[in-house]
Parts: structure tokens; C-alpha cells; sequence
């Protein structure tokens, strides 16, 4: 996501070494936004009072000096034995005042150039800021031309994944699915210049398209128009590290010990100098691939001439004499260490996931094509389905599965058939379908009944079979509950693995109801069978510990099965288990590591299309967080997504586009009680149907917008019958909030502070600070933002995002802001008019509004507050 601009830090590191008369060599690739990061250094610098000469370099080979004549810094032509002439006229151009020298694409300078630049730097007060490719050090202009003071040496940062969406919302006018943007960012690896190119071609040539008011991707990203970025990207390879390209592309992410067998370690250095290789370690093992992604992509895509076929004859070649390499080359990964440390690390896995979906649809397609039974039947659908596979041949497989049933595998048959039903409900949406198949199914297997229930149950739950033709058999669902126990499952090891599909489905049941102690204890007692084509349980039990208040543990433990499924490839877990982290990040306050972690998860692009329930809560997590960023493009985008998936998403706390979309409509202009009158709405339906979870996460979201008095009240009278800490905490948050009571809002702040929730605790503190400034004592207000501010700023996770209007300053004008500032800087009176240029009694005026708005009477108070 988004948030603090990292390139805009390292402007700021540009510009505090300028001013210490340090050099500086920012380092990137070919499209990582070099020459854009440029034009922001030279805005700041002359802000400062430098003088700002840019020099684009070009090649000139032949023609010396060439790069500083076309920036007009020479009168007249030069030729080699001229350096010092050229030096001298440089000096005179800069020697009026400082001086900065921003120097682009620097690898392009001639020798004689360099030179110049150099011996100007010896002889005046300049600072020289310069942009490279790779490698630096190892690029004799550069090194001469920047190698005469000190030398700082910075590397353009890759762009999160929101300021991707918002390229590519910008690019593709409209809503645009997070799947097209997951695409470009893997494709991309965060290199603007590379991402906004993929776009616009793949949008050229039909790849791209809208549907359904919002863009989609119907084929692949890669198109032959991309060539040319490519080629810069291989610019200063010999022709070793050319052919190691091919190699490495067609080889895809592997490990490094199959790499060397077809790459020699100097070929391997010289890549890695260039930028082009990524090193991702895991335990014990280091995997390398190509960067960005799309050089893999489209190299293979281009290798059908003899460069390609000379590739793949050495690969063969090289794995046919080694078998046990070869085996290696595609092994399941060990948990590990770096998967997820960056966008970058991201993209790499995310090609490598899609590399292990081919190789899983080809495993489990001979599995079932060898013995036809229940388990390989739904293994080979999830496959298919993962890869992305065309209805037609679901369809296919679906109506071979009934033909080849057997009677003694009749167990994992109900399967099969729950397995349709879902997917016909989620995935091709037609819900009324998927509950005539379960009347059928229960006709037929009168014997498998409960699982056709459970089955019904959780589409209910999803919110996408509001039929009510077969509800739970109890209201609290306590039938299904009881399969929770260990004890009820069946000794047989097909009838298990339907106990463990009802069993989870009474967890989700538990869950959805704020039964959340119950449904952590049932499902760590659970023993997942390990044949189970279900394994919902590992990423429901955390789940359900954060939502019990247990955030550490329950985070935690998510983080460590997120891991532990991206070491192993299992792209069905993934985003689970990264809901679950994400969740306890964003409760727990900690919004920089949310952001983080959500840029991780939408640049690993791994849906599983019959679990949508996480994606869904990550759209929202994503929306809340685009929101608080002001970025409305991205969040109004990833709002429109989560109201296509038609999701009530119930055992999900945050999964329902309900509050973002109620945010969306107040920054649009609309009153308040208009903009959040259906969500408010919606949750007076969630409470009436006893569902706690979402019913008190909505509109503990929805108070910070707008307050439904009644809507509040019933929603917090339920979270207090709610198990564990957390909805009872969020009761009181809600009942503070319906009676607008500082005291009471304030005094549950501190609590949820207490607890752990650091996130609800700021938005309840930033509404105490609201009402004391409406209708309490004004030092009351002043005193609670000041220690609002305090508390956030302690926080280190940018929970200033949630509330900018709470900073004790808020009410003051710019002006009056301006004047504190100076005097709490240490200014008397009198320095603060001189620098403002106004009279000694207009900075009087000014300071005795600003004490009265602020509730201080003395200078220290002042400087406290500001």
C-alpha cells in the first residue's frame, strides 16, 4: 500500500546531502523511475536556494563533451585536448552561488565529460547528484565523475502496490480488478517506467478489457511491444549474460544449485551486478530468478528462434545427466525466511506460484486419469480451477465424476457433490442451481446428509443462499457443532474427511455467532485427516483466536502458516492465512505493517476462487486503508470489486464493503446520515439475525463516520453476550459512542489501549476529543488531543492516518499556525514579526487566539502542544 513515500525520503537524503556537500549516486533500473525522481530533486534543491544545473547524458561516442554542450553549459565546441577550457567554463557558470549538478542516465556520459564534472567539483562549491543503472561501483563515467568527494550511494525503492493501483487506475479511467493490477505489479516488480508500458500496450492489444463497468484481464499481460523495454533492461550484458538470460527464463525460478549446472557463477555476477537477478532464501537453500518477473515472461514468449532452441537443448542436456537436480529444480520449498520482506521477493513468488499451478493441474490430471475416485476427482477440479481452466472442461470432468462413481467411494462422492455446489454458487453464480443439486444429492445419499447441510450452510453463512429452504437444523446451530468433537468422526478414513468438512463448517457457525471461544477450542482440537481435501481449519482456528482478543497468539500463529504455505507453494492457503495476519496488524494498530503486508499479499495475486471470503477481507482491509490515505481512486476501486463478489462474509470480521462505501459516499459531498444510512441499515439486519461478528465490526467502523444511536445500542447489547475480550470491548465503544459520552468513550479508549486494540482505541480517543471540542471544557479538549498525539506518535505505525483532526493545532488558521510554530521554535516576539514581515502587535493578536483555541498560558505549554 501506499502511505509515507519512500522516493519521497530519499529526496529528502538527496537534498541533506547536498546541503552537507556530499554526492550522491541514485541506482536503478531501466523504468524504476530514475529520471522522475530527478525533476522532484531538482524542485526541492532550488527550494533550498541552490542553483540547479541539469545535464542529460547522451552517448557520444566520437564526440566528447557532447552530453554538456547539448545541456548548453559550453559557449562553444571543445575538442579532447580542451578539458580544462571546458572545466573553465563550467567554474564560471557555477561559481555565483551553490551549486547542484543533477546528472541523468550518467552510465551515458563520455570519458571527457566525466572528467569535466570531476575537476569542476575539485574546484567549486557544487554538489553533483547523479542517476545510474547497475552496477555502481563498476561503471568507469560514473566512477570518475562522482568520485572525487564523498559519495553516498541510493537505490530507487520499488513501488508499493497501491501506488500501482493508482498508475493503473489512471491509466484505465474507471474500476479496474485488483487481479489486473496484481498482474502488472508481478509482471513489473514495482518499476513504474515497466508497469505504466505493460499497461498501456496490454490495453492496446485487447489484453486488457472492460467488463462489467470495471477493466479486466481475459489473456496475458505480455505482449510483443514490451521487446523494447526488455532490450534496455539486457543494455551492457556481453553475450554470456545475454544467453544466461534465455537460460535462467526458461528455466523460471529455481534453485541455485540447478542454475549453476547451465550458468557459471562470473555469468551469474555479472547479472546480479546488472540488477537482473533476485537471490530469495529459504532454509538451507537460495532460489534465483530473473528481474523484473517480465523478463522471464517474455523471453520465453520470444525464444522460438535458435537462441530459444539452443536453450532448451542445454537445459535437457544439462538435467537429462542429472536426475536428481532435476527432480530438485521444481522441489517444494522449506518454510522461509525472506518470502515476504518485499514487493519485489513478492513478485518473484508470485511467478513461481503460477509456475507450481501448471505443475500441480499436470500431477493431479494424471492422478485422476489413472483412479477416478472422489478425492482425486475434487484434487483435479481445484486444480483446474486454480490454473484458471474454462467451464467447459469443469464441466467436463463433473459429468465424468457421476459417470465413474463407485458405490464404495461414496463418502468422498458427497464431496464431489459439494464441491459443484459451491462452485456453481460462487463461481459461476447461480446459487438457486447449487441448492437443487443439494436436494438432489440428499435424495440420493440420504446418508451423507449432514454434509449437504453443512454444505448449505456455509453458503448461507456467505451470504450468497439466503433461500431458507434448508436451514441449520437448529437455530444455534448446534448439530453441527457437535461434529466439532474429535470423538463423533467416523473410524472410516473417507467418512472422516466428511466429518472434518461439517466440523468446519460449525466452526465458521461459532464463529459468525460470537461464539469464538467455542469455535477456537473445538478447532485445535480438530485432527485435520491428512488426505483432506478441506483444510479450512488451519486458517479458521487463528482466526477465531484474534477474534476472541488472543491478537498476538492468533497473528502469530497465522503469520507462521503463511510462511509455512508460501514455502510450500499452497496457493489455496495463502491468502487464508494472510487475512488472518492482516487482520491482527490492522486491530492491533500497527498500519505500517499492514501496509506492508498488503502490498505482500496483492502482489502475490493468489485467489482461491471457492474460498472468495478472504479476498473479500482483504479488498476491505485494503479499502480501509486507501481511505485513510486520502487515496480514493484505489479505494473506490477496491470497494466496487468487494460489492461485485455479493459477500456477507460472515464469520469474516472485516469483509463486507459496507463501511467503505459509506466513506466513499461522505467524500463525496453527501451529509453524513445519508452517506451511512444503508450500512447502518444493514447491520440492524445483521443484528436481528443474531449474527455478533459482523453485525458489532461494522458498526464499530460505522461510529467513526456516523453514529445510529438506536442501530449502536442493539449492535452493543449483543457484542456483550459475545465469548472472549474483544466484541464486548467493541460493545462499549459502541454504547460510548450512541450516548456521546467523552467520559465514557475516553474511559474505553484507555481499555481497548489496554487490550491490545490500538486501532479502535485511537478512533474512540480521536471521538472523546471531538465531543469535548463541541460541548466540553476547552482545556479538556486541548488536553486529550495533546495526549491523542502523544499516544499516536509513540505508536511508530502512522496511526496519525486515522485521525489528522485530533492534533491540538487543527482549529488553528495557517497563519496563526505559522506563528506558533516560530515562537515555539524560541522566536521572541519581535524575530517572529521580522521574519513574517508583519508588526510586533499583529504577532500579539496572533498569540493570544492561539493561546485561547489551545487552552495554554505560557510559551512552554506552546512549544509542549506544538
Amino acid at each position: 500500500m501506499s502511505g509515507p513515500d519512500a522516493r519521497e525520503g530519499l529526496v529528502d537524503q538527496v537534498r541533506e546531502a547536498a546541503e552537507s556537500r556530499v554526492d550522491v549516486v541514485v541506482v536503478g533500473l531501466p523504468g524504476s523511475g530514475r529520471t522522475r525522481l530527478l525533476g522532484q530533486v531538482r524542485d526541492v534543491v532550488a527550494d533550498v536556494g541552490f542553483d540547479v544545473l541539469r545535464i542529460d547524458a547522451v552517448r557520444g561516442e566520437g564526440r566528447p563533451l557532447e552530453s554538456l554542450a547539448l545541456a548548453g553549459l559550453l559557449s562553444g565546441p571543445a575538442a579532447p585536448s580542451a578539458l580544462a577550457a571546458a572545466s573553465d567554463q563550467l567554474v564560471q557558470r557555477v561559481a555565483a552561488r551553490r551549486t547542484v549538478l543533477l546528472v541523468d542516465d550518467a552510465e551515458r556520459l563520455d570519458e571527457t565529460s566525466a572528467a569535466v564534472l570531476a575537476a569542476v567539483r575539485t574546484r567549486a562549491d557544487v554538489s553533483v547528484v547523479a542517476t545510474s543503472r547497475p552496477p555502481v561501483p563498476g561503471t568507469r563515467v560514473v566512477d570518475v565523475a562522482v568520485g572525487v568527494g564523498d559519495t553516498a550511494l541510493l537505490t530507487v525503492p520499488p513501488l508499493a502496490f497501491e501506488d500501482v493501483h493508482r498508475m493503473t487506475v489512471e491509466l484505465l479511467p474507471g474500476g479496474v480488478d485488483v487481479d489486473v493490477v496484481g498482474r502488472v505489479f508481478a509482471l513489473s516488480g514495482g518499476l513504474p517506467g515497466i508497469a505504466r508500458t505493460v499497461v498501456v500496450a496490454a490495453r492496446r492489444a485487447g489484453r486488457v478489457v472492460p467488463e462489467g463497468g470495471r477493466w479486466v484481464a481475459r489473456q496475458d499481460l505480455v505482449t510483443p511491444a514490451l521487446a523494447v523495454v526488455v532490450g534496455r533492461l539486457q543494455e551492457g550484458l556481453d553475450e554470456a549474460g545475454r544467453e544466461a538470460l534465455h537460460l535462467l527464463a526458461a528455466l523460471g525460478p529455481t534453485e541455485l544449485a540447478a542454475a549453476l549446472q547451465l550458468v557459471p557463477w562470473p555469468v551469474l555476477v555479472q547479472l546480479d551486478d546488472h540488477g537482473l537477478l533476485r537471490f530469495v532464501e529459504t532454509e538451507g537453500r537460495l532460489v534465483v530468478a530473473l528481474f523484473p518477473p517480465l523478463l522471464t515472461d517474455h523471453l520465453r514468449n520470444a525464444d522460438r528462434g535458435a537462441r530459444g532452441r539452443r536453450a532448451a537443448e542445454q537445459i535437457s542436456a544439462a538435467f537429462g545427466r542429472s536426475t536428481d537436480v532435476a527432480g530438485g529444480r521444481r522441489a517444494v520449498l522449506g518454510s522461509p525466511l525472506r518470502w515476504s520482506t518485499s514487493p519485489e521477493s513478492a513478485a518473484v513468488l508470485g511467478r513461481l506460484l503460477r509456475e507450481q499451478s501448471r505443475t500441480n493441474l499436470l500431477v493431479r490430471r494424471h492422478a485422476w486419469e489413472r483412479e477416478p475416485t472422489g478425492r482425486s476427482t475434487v484434487m483435479y477440479l481445484d486444480a483446474l480451477l486454480g490454473d484458471g481452466a474454462p467451464a467447459e472442461t469443469i464441466e467436463m470432468v463433473l459429468a465424468q465424476s457421476r459417470e465413474l462413481a463407485q458405490p464404495s467411494d461414496a463418502p468422498l462422492q458427497a464431496l464431489v457433490l459439494t464441491w459443484e455446489a459451491t462452485y456453481r454458487a460462487l463461481v459461476l453464480r447461480d446459487a438457486p442451481a447449487a441448492v437443487r443439486l443439494l436436494a438432489v444429492a440428499r435424495r440420493a445419499h440420504p446418508e451423507q446428509s449432514a454434509v449437504f447441510d453443512a454444505t448449505q450452510e456455509h453458503l448461507r453463512l456467505l451470504g450468497v443462499d439466503d433461500s431458507g429452504a434448508f436451514p441449520p437444523p437448529s437455530d444455534d446451530g448446534s448439530d453441527l457443532v457437535g461434529r466439532l468433537d474429535p470423538a463423533s468422526a467416523s473410524s472410516s478414513s473417507a467418512d472422516a474427511q466428511v466429518e472434518t468438512v461439517v466440523a468446519l463448517i460449525g466452526g465458521e457457525h461459532l464463529i459468525a455467532a460470537g461464539r469464538m471461544a467455542d469455535a477456537a477450542t473445538a478447532l485445535a482440537r480438530l485432527a485435520l485427516p491428512t488426505t483432506s481435501p478441506r483444510r479450512d481449519g488451519e486458517a479458521l482456528g487463528p482466526l477465531a483466536r484474534v477474534c476472541t482478543g488472543a491478537l498476538d497468539e492468533g497473528t502469530s500463529t497465522a503469520m507462521r502458516l503463511f510462511d509455512e504455505a508460501q514455502g510450500g507453494l499452497d496457493q489455496a492457503e495463502i491468502e487464508p492465512h494472510g487475512y488472518t495476519v492482516a487482520l491482527g496488524l490492522l486491530l492491533a494498530g500497527r498500519l505500517t505493517d499492514l501496509r506492508e503486508h498488503l502490498t505482500i499479499m496483492f502482489a502475490l495475486n493468489a485467489p482461491s476462487p471457492l474460498r472468495p471470503q478472504p479476498r473479500a477481507g482483504l479488498l476491505a482491509l485494503g479499502a480501509f486503508l486507501s481511505l485513510a490515505e486520502h487515496n480514493l481512486p484505489a479505494a473506490r476501486s477496491m470497494t466496487e470489486q468487494l460489492e461485485a463478489l455479493d459477500l456477507r462474509a460472515l464469520p469474516f470480521p472485516i469483509a463486507r464493503p459496507g463501511p467503505a462505501h459509506a466513506a466513499l459516499a461522505l467524500a463525496s459531498g453527501l451529509p453524513p446520515e445519508q452517506a451511512a444510512a444503508p450500512a447502518w441499515r444493514a447491520v440492524a439486519g445483521l443484528v436481528d439475525e443474531g449474527w455478533a461478528l459482523a453485525a458489532v465490526f461494522d458498526a464499530a467502523l460505522l461510529v467513526d463516520l456516523h453514529v445510529d444511536p438506536a442501530v449502536a445500542a442493539r449492535a452493543a447489547a449483543l457484542a456483550q453476550d459475545a465469548q472472549g475480550s474483544l466484541l464486548p470491548l467493541l460493545g462499549r465503544y459502541l454504547e460510548a459512542a450512541a450516548a456521546g459520552s467523552a467520559t465514557a468513550l475516553l474511559q474505553v479508549a484507555d481499555d481497548l489501549r489496554a487490550g491490545g486494540l490500538l486501532l479502535h482505541a485511537t478512533l474512540a480517543h480521536a471521538s472523546a476529543v471531538r465531543v469535548l471540542r463541541r460541548s466540553g471544557p476547552p482545556g479538556d479538549a486541548v488536553h486529550e488531543a495533546a495526549r491523542l498525539t502523544e499516544l499516536v506518535a509513540g505508536s511508530g505505525q502512522e496511526l496519525a492516518l486515522l485521525v489528522p483532526s485530533a492534533a491540538p493545532t487543527a482549529d488553528l488558521t495557517p497563519r496563526e499556525l505559522e506563528v506558533a510554530r516560530l515562537v515555539a521554535a524560541g522566536l521572541t516576539n519581535r524575530e517572529a514579526a521580522e521574519r513574517l514581515v508583519v508588526s510586533d502587535r499583529t504577532i500579539d493578536n496572533h498569540l493570544y487566539r492561539i493561546y485561547r483555541k489551545l487552552g495554554v498560558t505560557s510559551r512552554e505549554d506552546l512549544a509542549r502542544l506544538v
